[in-house]
């Protein structure tokens, strides 16, 4: 009998009998042979190999230089690593953590993951990021797992801002971030949100004014950022939002390219901006009211004194501006930069707003006269001036509007604009109007006068307290006493005689007569006041019955 077979049979004895031999691994097989706790392996010459592999049953373990099994190590093969538990098993698909105690090698500490085949999964060429489990990981050249911030190349990066170059984060665990945020304020020891010195070009802000800075790594692990002017916008659990060129999600304003003061009264973005609501998380706001006040670049007045208006984004997310336009059934007006308008408002077309006024700045002669800024130009339009709560445009012909020097009568047809727009008189159902104002009595007097004008001639109507205009002959008696007589339906004169006048057939032709009835003689001595062909005379007129001359 050879050594071989001895050695196999005494391994089977042992086996059978279980007390002449301690309990040895499976691995005791042909050409495996023990020496105390030594294993090594004979070859066909009975010599021990060295630095090779051989398998017994479903393991592979390594003879190293001195002919023995190697144990709890990482060793090196073939431009490879390998690592050998403590029984001398090759490990396969298990995470190890590599230090001074479990390795002869030079390297690096950290954990290493060695695959199906038993090598250490390691970076190479740019192909650093591996699929263990569900999750992904990084590796460098020599197989240590990464964590923190990775270049594009999966390097570490040692930056102070880490953010800027990062394109990959692992957390703690080893995990890449994949579909899923981070919070970069969060990380480990870094103190607020990092970053303060830097300057957002896509987002327009410091990052030190952002509460929360957040980032969002995609199905491939890298990180969502911009690489243009404007913000990357993706789609994110239904709701969608703007990174900049930092991969930094927006939660504020976006970046306004330019603002044009060409027209004074209304500066005016070169394109809508967008609004993402750091508040609701930083989705961008489609389709949404938001009240809010403006960023610095979009009105620094506005701004510094935190003054909030409502603004109205469509289904892109941008902002309605230099816009009239009908939302639920209703129409609100929005100037330059997007804030909605209250109160009076001119809108030159229905593209180009050109002006605010609060209801109580002017007064009712300011109508009348045509002194508003822009008003001679453009259409006038209400809106409610209960800016929190509506806004919508008013229209109808019974609007109670309190100005400077009281509360006063506006019309406004269906489509907003004032009757009597642009300083041209208007009569609409009997009633005049300028600039929206309805002409009314002074009720002191309780009627008034309008002056008409066309191209070839100058009339005037008298009116009663609600603006209604008189027709046809007659003698209307004032609170104060005095009379206006009304020819045609126009104003003829005005008297302050005690007795009404009385119209007749008299010598100076048909018309007004003064009327005494004091004087039995000839009560129409007093002669003719005026005739259906004599112009009208509004010289006596009262200042408070002229009510637009």
């Amino acid at each position: 009998m050879n050594k071989r077979k001895q050695i196999a049979g005494a391994f089977a004895l042992a086996v059978a009998l279980g007390c002449i031999l301690p309990a040895a691994p499976a691995y005791a097989v042909e050409g495996w042979i023990r020496s105390g706790d030594e294993w090594s392996y004979l070859n066909r010459d009975n010599a021990p190999v060295t630095n090779v592999w051989r398998r017994s049953q479903d393991a592979w373990y390594y003879l190293g230089e001195d002919g023995h099994m190697v144990k709890n190590q990482m060793i090196s093969w073939r431009d490879a690593h390998y690592f050998l538990d403590s029984d001398g098993r090759m490990k396969t698909n298990a995470w190890v953590r590599i230090d001074g105690s479990n390795t002869r090698e030079v390297c690096e500490e950290g954990w290493r993951y060695f695959g199906e085949d038993g090598r250490a999964y390691r970076g190479k060429n740019r192909s650093f990021r591996k699929e263990i489990n569900g999750a992904y990981y990084a590796f460098d050249e020599d197989g240590v797992m990464l964590t923190g911030f990775l270049d594009e190349n999966g390097d570490p990066v040692e930056s102070g801002d880490p953010f800027t170059e990062g394109y990959y984060f692992a957390g703690a665990d080893g995990a890449l971030y994949t579909g899923q945020w981070l919070n970069y304020g969060g990380i480990g020891t870094l103190e607020g949100v990092g970053g303060s010195n830097l300057e957002s070009e896509v987002g327009g802000r410091n990052y030190s004014d952002y509460p929360e800075m957040w980032m969002y790594f995609g199905a491939d692990s890298k990180k969502y950022r911009s690489r243009g002017k404007d913000p990357l916008q993706k789609e994110i659990g239904g709701a969608t939002y703007g990174f900049d060129e930092n991969g930094i999600m927006l939660s504020w304003w976006g970046n306004l390219a330019s603002l044009s003061d060409a027209v004074r009264s209304n500066p005016t973005a070169e394109k809508s901006v967008k609004y993402y609501n750091g508040y609701e998380g930083g989705p961008l706001m489609k389709n949404r009211w938001l009240w809010m006040f403006p960023s610095e670049k979009l009105s620094e007045d506005d701004h510094l004194d935190l003054e909030s208006s409502w603004w109205r984004t469509d289904g892109k997310g941008q902002v309605y501006r230099n816009r009239i336009r009908e939302i639920n059934g209703r129409k609100y007006a929005f100037d330059g930069i997007g804030r909605m308008q209250t109160g009076f408002v001119l809108f030159k077309g229905k593209s180009q707003f050109v002006a605010q006024y609060d209801v109580d700045v002017w007064d009712s002669r300011d109508f009348i006269e045509g002194d508003l800024y822009g008003i001679e130009k453009a259409d006038l339009y209400l809106f409610s001036p209960d800016e929190l709560n509506d806004g919508s445009m008013q229209s109808g012909k019974e609007i109670k509007v309190e100005l400077a020097d009281g509360v006063f009568t506006f019309g406004f047809g269906s489509n907003g604009k004032a009757f009597g727009n642009r300083n041209r008189l208007q009569k609409k159902d009997g009633k005049y109007y300028i600039n929206g104002l309805r002409l009314e009595a002074d009720e002191e007097y309780g009627y008034g006068v309008v002056k008409t004008e066309d191209r070839e001639s100058v009339s005037y109507q008298v009116v009663n307290e609600s603006g209604k205009a008189i027709t046809g002959r007659r003698v209307l008696k004032d609170r104060d006493g005095g009379y206006l007589l009304v020819i045609d339906g126009h104003f003829a004169a005005y008297c302050t005689d005690a007795d009404a006048p009385r119209w007749r057939n008299g010598r100076e032709g048909a018309g007004f007569y003064h009327y005494d009835r004091s004087n039995r003689k000839n009560r129409y001595e007093g002669g003719i006041i005026a005739g259906s062909k004599s112009p009208a005379d509004p010289g006596n007129l009262p200042a408070e019955m002229r009510l637009n001359f």
